[in-house]
């Protein structure tokens, strides 16, 4: 994708479910706030995989591309959100575009993946197929 089409107009909202997650790895820490990502764009979705029960904002800035905004609901490790991508937008330029492009006040990138590999072909243990993946607990997403 060229970065340079990556805009605000051009970004989607998705269904975290509509991202493989044998398409995305994770590139880059972002300091954000989950109240400013919420007035900007709506609540997060509430997913759930084998370690937590996570935050998630999913956006498609083009066909094939997506990434996802992830932190988990209790006791994250650290402050923002964690931002997966796929293969397209893996790059720490992309990670900077992708900050700017959310228009969301305060963001920006803390902590970019240095790894320059092509994506894994086999699926993270904590994303599991769909069928398999525990239910989240009813809980508020306040």
């Amino acid at each position: 994708m060229d970065l340079r089409e990556l805009e605000p107009a051009g970004l989607k909202r998705i269904r975290e479910q509509d991202v493989s997650p044998r398409d995305i790895r994770w590139l880059a820490q972002v300091d954000v706030e989950r109240a400013a990502l919420e007035e900007r764009w709506g609540a997060p979705e509430t997913v759930c995989d084998d370690f937590a029960e996570w935050f998630c904002f999913a956006f498609s800035p083009a066909e094939g591309e997506a990434f996802i905004l992830l932190r988990q609901v209790d006791r994250a490790p650290v402050a923002g959100f964690v931002l997966s991508v796929t293969k397209g937008l893996f790059s720490p330029e992309a990670a900077e575009r992708i900050v700017e492009a959310l228009e969301t006040a305060g963001a920006r990138v803390t902590q970019v993946n240095a790894e320059e590999a092509p994506l894994h072909p086999e699926r993270p243990a904590s994303f599991r197929s769909r069928e398999t993946r525990p239910s989240c607990p009813s809980s508020s997403t306040t």
